[in-house]
């Protein structure tokens, strides 16, 4: 089923070099083609293999799987990429967590042979997408596949704004920001800030509120075909950004309007067979240690 096979890196990642080379000989001498991503693998030696380095744009349209060597953040990045030309990703955790590439370097070529086999666990999961405009011009056009934060910059002044879902308005709150955040996102800065943990299977976003000046204030998650529109008071120009998966930034004030909205497509998850998302919970979220 996967005969091309996409190879991602983190950027500047000589940290990564050694896990790459490995997986490449591994998947080289199983006559799989590989390819490798030009924007974090341009600088592997990759002419010792005679394999070819493409543009990320081109990358995705030839490729069956993408495979990411990093950590959480890395998988982000890949995803947004990759997810309108309907590749499957694969994750290589060289990070921390590792909620999102799960698979260690230790266990990789195992698990890659299953996969290549057909024998893995798999799953959609949504992205939302930001865009902004100013006098009806569109300046911020973004996915995330974690969260779209509105956020106070240096000021230690609380930003104020009011959001809407589907034409209808919800509230008006002074706080420092807002956090837009999808199932697979729900185990990151949204549960930091006392948000809910949604199951990733879900086609759903929360909305949850970062030190509200109310305390009434509460997460609140809705459809996934729900169109929340965000509009800054006068208080927050110059002094509020939007952040989509903690990467991308643009800066808002008072005549930006943000839409957020769920992207067309879903990303596919690829995991190792068995894989099961209560005992990734339990074990980077610690639940079972004792006290």
């Amino acid at each position: 089923m996967f005969h091309r096979i996409g190879i991602f890196g983190k950027y500047n990642g000589i940290a990564c070099w050694d896990t790459i080379d490995r997986l490449l000989q591994h998947l080289i001498s199983s006559d799989k083609t590989v390819l490798l991503d030009s924007a974090s693998c341009a600088d592997f030696p990759h002419q010792r293999y005679g394999v070819d380095v493409v543009e990320r744009e081109e990358l995705g349209k030839q490729i069956d799987i993408a495979i990411v060597v990093g950590g959480d953040g890395t998988f982000l990045d890949v995803a947004r990429s990759i997810v309108d030309y309907d590749v499957p990703i694969l994750g290589i955790n060289l990070g921390r967590l590792g909620f999102l590439t799960d698979i260690s370097p230790k266990e990789m070529l195992n698990i890659i042979d299953e996969v290549m086999q057909d024998q893995y666990a798999g799953e959609e999961r949504n992205l939302i997408r930001v865009q902004i405009e100013k006098d009806n011009v569109i300046e911020f056009d973004q996915l995330a596949l974690n969260d779209v934060v509105i956020h106070k910059t240096e000021s230690p002044r609380m930003i104020e704004f009011e959001t809407c879902v589907d034409g209808r308005f919800l509230n008006s709150q002074r706080s420092d920001g807002m956090i837009i955040s999808t199932p697979t996102g729900s185990t990151a800065y949204a549960l930091s800030a006392g948000g809910p943990l949604l199951d990733p299977r879900l086609d759903v976003f929360c909305l949850v509120s970062i030190n509200p000046h109310t305390m009434s204030t509460r997460p609140f998650v809705l459809p996934g075909s729900s169109v929340v529109t965000i509009r800054p008071h006068e208080n927050c120009n110059g002094l509020a950004q939007i952040i989509c998966d903690g990467q991308l930034t643009h800066h808002i004030g008072v005549n930006h309007k943000a839409t957020i909205t769920r992207h067309k497509k879903f990303i596919k998850m690829l995991h190792p067979a068995g894989h099961d998302h209560f005992e990734l919970l339990r074990a980077k979220l610690r639940w079972g240690d004792k006290l």
